[in-house]
């Protein structure tokens, strides 16, 4: 081999080595990136379906389109209907409080509002649809029942939610507490019609 022949090898060598090492200090930013990402949702079960194109004026529906906007949802089923209960900490119409729904469409899936019929949801500041349980995460995890609500925290213009157990408050907009602790957080699709949070 000639000089010129080996530099060119070795020059060529080089060149894979260095490609494939970037290829894989990619491929594993990527990778976790991704973990962040799944790890941000839960896996608990949860699925609850809104019709906003059937209730287009409904509280509900509004908040999704106004950042810094939050409403606690629950269900409840009367003598064979399904309603759809409402609070938020600003006033609402009595008519959004409680909604039947009565269409085929709306019952025909199981609604499961995570860890005790609760879910919180909206549109965080940063304009990001976001639904949370409306259970504490840490008590959650460190207690052996499932009833720890979280209540609309005082002086937060409905952007916080506080645990009366552990004391702890969760910023709505970023889902976590002070001392790091996450919410509970569901996945949130809204095409302008129909709104679904689920794991």
């Amino acid at each position: 081999m000639t000089v010129t022949t080996i530099t060119k090898e070795l020059l060529r060598r080089t060149l894979y080595t260095t490609a494939s090492a970037a290829m894989t200090a990619l491929s594993i930013v990527i990778a976790a990136s991704c973990d962040k990402a799944e790890e941000r949702f839960s896996d608990r079960p949860c699925y609850f379906m809104f019709r906003a194109d059937y209730h287009n004026t409904h509280i509900l529906a509004r908040v999704l389109n106004n950042p810094g906007m939050f409403v606690n949802v629950k269900t409840q089923n009367r003598q064979g209907v399904r309603y759809l209960m409402v609070s938020a900490p600003f006033d609402i119409p009595a008519e959004d409080k409680e909604v039947a729904l009565t269409t085929e469409i709306e019952n025909r899936y199981s609604y499961t509002l995570g860890a005790n019929n609760s879910l919180i949801t909206g549109c965080s500041v940063t304009n990001e649809w976001r639904a949370y349980d409306g259970q504490c995460p840490y008590c959650l995890d460190n207690h052996s029942t499932t009833f720890f609500p979280l209540t609309w925290a005082e002086g937060s213009n409905g952007q916080a939610v506080r645990c009366n157990n552990c004391k702890r408050t969760y910023n709505l907009n970023y889902g976590a507490s002070a001392d790091g602790h996450r919410l509970v957080e569901y996945r949130v699709r809204f095409d302008g019609r129909v709104l679904t949070v689920s794991n």
